[in-house]
């Protein structure tokens, strides 16, 4: 029993030499270091600096290859038709017919003209998942009768992460929810609880789970939820044609002024921006 005994000892003054001797020389192989993401260079002054340092680090950048958002590079309204049509050249008139095509066929043929141009997305993820997905923050906004400036929030929150190539086929329903849910707490806190409720019965995401993603999204923006007016507004304008509404009927022409005050912070965002689109406008004269 004794030479183990001894033999034991030896084993830990071995060990304790070996640890020590690997503090001493600063950081050796006794330190144990443990390694995360670090999000310090996104908290500087301008997080978009940090932003764009950060997509130099990882060596990939948005989908667009550049650092600006287009609320029309993701998904172009003007993407409605198939691709077979017939031109007619006429004598002093060049039109266009477009056949009729079934749903599911034109479906299928707007995936994949959308896949030619979008070909850095993640596999399996589509036009019509991504605009179903949409739509869907847009119905569940407007059953719970919140703005509609919270869905184009959401809106732009969905399309910056889908850029970032965050979004896949298999989590889309869960970042449209976290992006709901960081627009509702931008935008509208206290509607968050409804919109919650009907994320939970339509997807059948429990609201932990929505809370527990939001600060990986969160980080992925950057953590900076603002945006530009320039950039809400195409979403904005585009979700009040789907619910047959125009922003001057919405937002009261009242309101579309630079000095009009809005409760939400979207909302003053746009009423702003519509105003400078006005005065930029001159008033044509009629003789």
């Amino acid at each position: 029993r004794q030479p183990r005994q001894r033999d034991r000892r030896r084993g830990r003054r071995g060990r304790r030499g070996r640890g020590e001797g690997g503090d001493e020389g600063g950081g050796g192989e006794g330190t144990l270091k443990l390694k995360g993401t670090s999000y310090g260079f996104l908290l500087r002054e301008g997080s978009r600096e940090g932003s764009r340092e950060r997509s130099s680090r990882e060596g990939h950048s948005s989908g667009d290859g550049g650092d600006a958002y287009d609320p029309y590079f993701l998904d172009d309204p003007a993407l409605q038709s198939g691709k077979e049509r017939m031109v007619l050249n006429l004598p002093g008139l060049v039109a266009s017919v477009l056949p009729y095509v079934r749903p599911r066929a034109l479906k299928a043929q707007l995936n994949e003209q959308w896949a030619l141009k979008h070909q850095w997305v993640s596999r399996g993820l589509t036009l019509s998942k991504i605009r179903a997905a949409k739509a869907s923050l847009l119905e569940w906004v407007l059953e719970a009768n919140c703005e509609v400036s919270t869905a184009a929030l959401a809106h732009v929150y969905f399309e910056r992460l889908v850029l970032r190539r965050v979004v896949n086929k298999a989590n889309r329903k869960l970042v449209a929810a976290v992006s709901l849910s960081l627009a509702a707490k931008w935008n509208e806190p206290e509607s968050l609880g409804t919109l919650l409720a009907a994320v939970e019965r339509h997807y059948s995401i429990p609201r932990a789970t929505v809370f527990r993603s939001e600060f990986s999204a969160y980080a992925e923006l950057a953590f900076d939820l603002r945006l530009e007016p320039g950039d809400i507004f195409p979403h904005f304008s585009r979700l009040l044609t789907q619910a047959e509404r125009t922003p001057h009927d919405y937002l009261g022409e009242a309101n579309c002024g630079v000095s009009s005050r809005v409760p939400r912070a979207a909302g003053g965002l746009l009423c702003e921006y519509m105003g400078q689109k006005r005065r930029k406008c001159p008033k044509k004269r009629v003789s």
